[in-house]
């Protein structure tokens, strides 16, 4: 093995964000209860949140990773929303949603606790790790999709969430959180939903 550090939580701060990420995925669950312009409303709030407000009130302190830019998963992750739900059919938004929402934090959990064996081309990610994302994100897709009454869930929920976790296993120089939508959606929407 390389002298590469092993993967690992960076802060203390990564199990509330990941909390917080499963917990604003749960509003997925809203979209066909509200339709589009109420959660694109929703998805707007979290951005000025995230973006504004916590910042310059400090109450991104629990969850914001040091030395962490304005532009990072903290925004990246509702504008991702704020887009799928503007562009996307919505049960495609809110599918995608549910994959973004899990299969990031899951994936990271896990390969924080299994750093190896790493991905190729990915010393930061971990095989187990993305494999537990693409389980936990395709189940998730899978019961949104099916509760958002999409006949035939489970082929275009394995599709859409492998193509989200190929993007998050890209080793950008950004966050992921924009590719892994746009990689679920367009999956999603090839498959006609």
């Amino acid at each position: 093995m390389s002298g590469a550090a092993p993967l690992s939580i960076q802060n203390k701060g990564d199990g509330t964000r990941r909390v917080v990420h499963l917990s604003f995925g749960a509003c997925a669950l809203l979209v066909p209860v509200l339709g589009r312009w109420p959660s694109v409303a929703l998805a707007a709030a979290a951005c000025a949140y995230n973006g504004v407000v916590a910042p310059r009130l400090r109450l991104d302190r629990g969850y914001r990773r040091e030395g962490e830019g304005r532009f990072s998963g903290l925004v990246t992750y509702p504008l991702a929303v704020l887009c799928l739900l503007l562009v996307c059919p919505l049960p495609v938004a809110a599918a995608a949603w549910s994959v973004l929402a899990v299969a990031d934090p899951v994936a990271a959990a896990v390969g924080s606790r299994f750093p190896v064996p790493r991905l190729p081309g990915n010393p930061r990610k971990s095989i187990v790790g993305s494999l537990a994302g693409f389980a936990a994100g395709s189940f998730a897709c899978s019961l949104l999709l099916a509760y958002m009454d999409v006949a035939d869930p489970v082929a275009p929920a394995l599709a859409a969430t492998a193509a989200g976790v190929l993007a998050e296993a890209l080793p950008l120089r950004f966050d992921d959180n924009l590719p892994i939508a746009v990689a679920t959606a367009a999956v999603l929407m090839a498959w006609g939903l």
